[in-house]
């Protein structure tokens, strides 16, 4: 879910947080213009994208290093297309 969307969900549920980690959120989101929930879900909506994104990034170079397909540089592709003349 985007963070867009989330301001727009009804709220459920709780976290405890350390005292240092909420008081680093009361003074960004009052910089930001935003209270200290909208500011915590959209900073935890973009960490867990973000941690989704680096999983799948990591399940895809296990795949393609476990399988028997070669990898190329950029000169060894140039020079099989004949782009280095």
């Amino acid at each position: 879910m985007p963070a867009s969307t989330a301001k727009k969900l009804t709220p459920y549920g709780a976290i405890a947080l350390r005292k240092e980690v909420i008081d680093e959120l009361d003074r960004l989101a009052i910089k930001l213009g935003l209270s200290r929930d909208e500011l915590a879900e959209k900073a935890l909506l973009t960490a867990m994208e973000d941690i989704d994104d680096q999983l799948w990034a990591d399940e895809a170079v296990n795949e393609w290093e476990n399988s028997d397909k070669k990898t190329f540089t950029s000169s060894e592709v140039r020079q099989m297309l004949g782009l280095d003349n």
